[in-house]
């Protein structure tokens, strides 16, 4: 993320250095040859701790063949995760290390534990946060078995072994350590450690957990205590006691939001990943054993046929094994999930080294997520990056993603946390204004959508004998006032003032602290005398549902309710009232307002919208009385959380950003006619604006 201090751990940068060093291959073979290395090695230490832990080559070999098609392991590969990959393959080549130290200890062994260890923080530090909690679950679990005079526990040999290992580890890379100490601490104290953050802990609780399909894997240890007891003759061991830590303890931290750690879940996912493949090769193993058992004893076949079945139940019971194990993956399937994490493609490709070549390395560049990792990490140069705040760790990475976000989707935008309202200004006619709601947590749901094309004038001229006139719009009109955002900790305005040879209007829109309702209004003055304004058509988009029209009431309104998300939006009018309210069910879908007059010089188009949650209420009775319920009080305040504004000038000159880079073809005509940008570069799918200081 773009400015974030330089504390990133540097051990992938070492080794795929270090390749380059020696072969002079370009930096992404490098990278993708590194990645690509340590996720194969990996078949090796699962063939070695399988056969250790079952007591058998045919596991260790089934073991490898599962590292070998793992599809998490795949999946890292593709989303571009290789410095998980690295570290994951130093923490099983160092548990290897510890169990075969259990069986010959030697001060080589130590020696490559402090170098395996060191490689870990050196490598990916956060994996520490995994590693120690199964050490020490580990330790409690040989505590116990010492206290309850276990006999093939064993305490001291693995003390010795993980405290020498990393206590050495740590002197190694102290260097390091030391200079990075002060920026871990700042935000240690920000809760990051713990996942704490208030502002993306809502996100994860309501986007990426998953509590009954992952804890029904505990239900996994049952056969493997059966397992463990026929292939070590006891149920507990400090080899057994390993693996049910190794396994047990990443899957009761993918719930760590019950003990108030707030950390994506999915994160944990991948260190179940090679103790469950043990697992599964194991039990692979033990139901080929008893296919053979039950067919040696069944006294009607010939054991020389059993002989020959053999193979074809093995072969069979491989494949049942392949299909049904979450651990494997097909061919078909593992090309979906590359094309579907790949970002680079020919388009993106030209883009970037257009942006190596022409673009300054001090510039700080804007782009989506994940084209903005490839421009930081690859184009070198400083992005921020429209992440999606759950996966994000530090607070200022929250601040630069959601503000990266907005610039790629609107210019202004205003949300009480009751109603959130997003404003192209007068570059495009999108949402101008659109009022939402955050109807599942960070996630925000269109309700109405209002458009500057929407706003019709149709006139007469008296005494012109012209029947046809034009029907200009509001977007139709000159921009004689650009938008103007007045902001205090308690309301914000933004206003626009349009004007032609026969109109001049002011539009208007204020949100206050801790009110439902917003209120837009369109003030209109008719220029000549001569002109009779009869007629005035606003449309307001919308999506499938109900429009509840209540025109014998006083303020007129009417609500529509959305009958996919089940949230609602009200309109209650002021000022001049509409004479006709029609729902128009084309599309796009949309409500029309028309509004009439006679030889009116001063218009004045007023109505307060406000949007709610209706998940809870039944329509149409509930609904209708909660329409009713609030449009009785619509500027009364019912919240006292603060009111966020921002305005998309403000954020490229605080982030001094100079250039945008676009994917979305939908916001491009927003870039195009912003004239605080220029265009420089475009070939279909990139388009690369500069900001214009």
């Amino acid at each position: 993320m773009g400015g974030e201090p330089l504390a990133t751990p540097p051990g992938f940068h070492f080794f795929v250095s270090t390749l380059i060093l020696l072969t002079g291959m370009p930096l992404l073979i490098a990278q993708l040859v590194t990645a690509a290395f340590f996720s194969a090695f990996i078949v090796f230490p699962a063939y070695l701790i399988s056969k250790k832990i079952w007591r058998s080559h045919s596991a260790g070999t089934l073991a490898a063949f599962f590292a070998a098609v793992s599809a998490l392991s795949l999946e890292m590969i593709s989303w571009g995760g290789y410095t998980n990959v690295i570290s994951l393959a130093l923490i099983v080549t160092l548990f290897y290390l510890f169990l075969k130290d259990l069986d010959q200890p030697s001060y080589i062994n130590l020696l490559m534990g402090t170098m395996l260890f060191g490689s870990i923080i050196l490598t990916h530090t956060f994996s520490l946060f995994v590693f120690f909690p199964i050490i020490i679950f580990y330790f409690a679990s040989l505590f116990i078995g010492k206290a309850r005079k276990l006999k093939e526990i064993k305490l001291l040999k693995p003390l010795r072994f993980f405290t020498i290992s990393v206590a050495l580890g740590i002197i190694v890379v102290s260097p390091w350590l030391l200079r990075v100490l002060n920026f871990y601490m700042g935000v240690s104290s920000e809760g990051v450690l713990l996942g704490g953050l208030e502002e993306n802990k809502n996100l994860i609780l309501a986007n990426r957990t998953i509590i009954g399909i992952i804890l029904s894997l505990v239900i996994v240890l049952i056969p493997t205590f059966l397992m463990l007891k026929a292939s070590r003759k006891r149920y507990f061991d400090n080899w057994s006691l390993l693996l049910i830590a190794w396994f047990l303890v990443p899957l009761i931290m993918t719930q760590s939001h019950i003990f108030g750690v707030f950390v994506d879940y999915s994160r944990f996912m991948y260190f179940i990943d090679f103790p469950g493949i043990l697992i599964i090769s194991a039990s692979l193993l033990y139901l080929f054993r008893l296919i053979s058992i039950a067919l040696r004893k069944t006294q009607r076949t010939k054991w020389s046929r059993v002989k020959k079945l053999v193979p074809a139940v093995f072969i069979a019971s491989l494949f049942v094994f392949i299909v049904l194990s979450p651990w494997s993956i097909f061919p078909n399937e593992a090309m979906e999930r590359v094309d579907f994490y790949t970002t680079i493609h020919g388009p993106e490709a030209t883009a970037m080294e257009w942006i190596q070549n022409r673009i300054p390395e001090s510039s700080v560049l804007v782009a989506d997520h994940l084209y903005g990792w490839w421009l930081s990490g690859v184009g070198e140069r400083t992005t921020l990056s429209a992440a999606g705040l759950e996966f994000l760790l530090y607070l200022h990475e929250i601040e630069v993603a959601k503000s990266a976000q907005l610039l790629l989707d609107t210019n202004y935008y205003i949300d009480n946390c009751l109603i959130q309202v997003r404003e192209d200004g007068v570059h495009l006619s999108r949402h101008n204004p659109e009022f939402s709601i955050e109807a599942r947590v960070g996630e925000s749901f269109s309700v109405l959508n209002f458009q500057d094309s929407g706003l019709e004038f149709w006139y007469e001229i008296e005494g012109d004998e012209t029947d046809d006139y034009p029907i200009p719009t509001l977007a139709d009109m000159r921009i004689v006032q650009m938008p103007i955002l007045m902001k205090d900790e308690n309301s914000a305005s933004l206003t626009t003032t349009f004007e032609d040879e026969l109109f001049i209007v002011n539009k208007t829109l204020t949100v206050q602290r801790g009110v439902r309702f917003a209120e837009l209004s369109y003030d209109i003055e008719v220029k000549d005398p001569r002109t009779n304004l009869y007629l005035n058509y606003l449309h307001i988009y919308t999506k499938e549902g109900y429009v509840i029209k209540e025109e014998n009431l006083y303020p007129k309104m009417f609500g529509f309710y959305d009958t996919d998300q089940k949230v609602c939006g009200l309109v209650v009018f002021k000022g001049d009232l509409p004479a006709e309210i029609d729902q128009i069910k084309l599309e796009p879908l949309r409500v029309d307002l028309k509004y009439r007059y006679s030889w009116k010089r001063n218009i004045n188009m007023r109505m307060l919208i406000g949007v709610f949650d209706a998940k809870d209420l039944s329509y149409p009775n509930e609904v209708e009385e909660m329409y009713h319920e609030l449009a009785a009080s619509p500027l009364e305040t019912v919240t006292l959380d603060p009111l966020f504004t921002w305005n998309y000038v403000e954020m490229i000159e605080e982030y001094d950003v100079s250039y945008v880079v676009n994917r979305d073809k939908k916001a491009q005509a927003k870039f195009s006619k912003d004239p605080n940008l220029r265009r420089l570069f475009n070939n279909g799918n990139v388009t690369i604006f500069q900001a214009v200081r």
